[in-house]
């Protein structure tokens, strides 16, 4: 019976990881040698990963006011996190801002018009890569309409990013993958 496999309960998972962020348009989930680029690396982030599974349930309730059935109705899922590395062509992909460099003035603008635009597509992947070497992955397609926030301040700039999943790929909205050694998938029942 699938999920009945042992887990290893001293398994404590520690430390950061690395963010990829591109845009997106494809039709699939393409190769982790793909994603996991230096181009598509935001760099160093500050302040975790946090990744929220909000669902709405719908209970059925009977005459005598018992639930006797719940559906999910609704699956919503965000992923934050602070970048520190200044990147204005990574910032946006979190807004409608339009982003231009200019060689000859020697410099890059990213030009907001507040004539409200579509919002950029983006591939987002976490990968967290444990003590035994295997990586966990977090792969989701969003777009960041909540925003980013910058504080220019003493100390070191992180940019608070959120990215809210979006369903563009049919049964796909995000998805964890777990790496296993030889003998964690020996263990596997199936």
């Amino acid at each position: 019976m699938p999920g009945t496999e042992k887990h290893d309960k001293n398994e404590i998972l520690l430390g950061a990881g690395e963010v990829y962020m591109y845009e997106f348009d494809g039709k699939e989930i393409p190769e982790d040698s793909v994603i996991e680029t230096e181009d598509h690396n935001v760099g160093h982030c500050q302040g975790g990963f946090t990744i929220d599974y909000k669902p709405t349930k719908y209970d059925v309730i009977n005459q005598y006011e018992k639930v006797v059935k719940s559906f999910i109705t609704k699956e919503e899922i965000t992923a934050k996190t602070g970048i520190l590395s200044w990147a204005l062509d990574k910032l946006k992909m979190l807004s409608t801002g339009e982003y231009k460099a200019d060689k000859v003035k020697k410099v890059r603008t990213l030009l907001f018009t507040g004539k409200g635009k579509s919002i950029s597509t983006v591939l987002f992947r976490f990968v967290h890569e444990k003590e035994n070497g295997k990586k966990i992955r977090f792969t989701m397609i969003g777009q960041g309409g909540s925003g980013f926030a910058l504080e220019f301040a003493s100390k070191e700039l992180t940019i608070n990013a959120e990215i809210s999943a979006i369903q563009k790929l049919d049964g796909f909205l995000a998805k964890f993958e777990e790496e296993l050694t030889d003998d964690e998938a020996a263990a596997l029942t199936e």
